[in-house]
C-alpha cells in the first residue's frame, strides 16, 4: 500500500501510452500446446480415506453409472460420483447389488 495518495497507478503518462511497460502491469499467463486442452480442475486430486473401512477385500462391480473403482497404493476403493466421496466397503456392496434402488441417483 502507498503511504500517501499518489497518481502513480493512474497517471495517463505511465499506463495509457504503453501499458505493458507500466511497473504495475502483470501479464496473463498464456497456455500453449497441450496446456490449452488440460486444466488444473481436471488434475487428479489426492484421495483421502480410511483404509480399514474403505479398502475393498474383493473386486466389486456395479451397473450404476456413478460408481467407480479407484486403484490406490493401499488397494481398491469405490467412489460415488453423485456423493463425490469414497464409499465404505458395505456401501460399495449395496451399490453393487441394489444400484437400481439407490436414493442418491435422483440427486445426479
Amino acid at each position: 500500500m502507498l503511504e500517501n495518495p499518489s497518481d502513480t497507478v493512474t497517471s495517463p503518462n505511465r499506463c495509457l501510452k504503453d501499458y505493458k511497460s507500466c511497473r504495475f502491469f502483470v501479464a496473463e499467463e498464456k497456455r500453449e500446446g497441450l496446456e490449452i486442452f488440460t486444466s488444473d480442475e481436471n488434475a487428479e486430486e489426492e484421495v483421502n480415506f480410511y483404509p480399514k473401512i474403505n479398502i475393498l477385500e474383493k473386486v466389486m462391480d456395479s451397473e450404476c453409472s456413478y460408481f467407480q473403482i479407484i486403484k490406490t497404493e493401499k488397494g481398491l476403493v469405490a467412489y460415488c460420483k453423485v456423493l463425490r466421496r469414497i464409499l465404505t466397503e458395505s456401501q460399495a456392496s449395496l451399490c453393487s447389488t441394489q444400484w437400481r434402488n439407490c436414493p442418491f441417483k435422483n440427486l445426479a
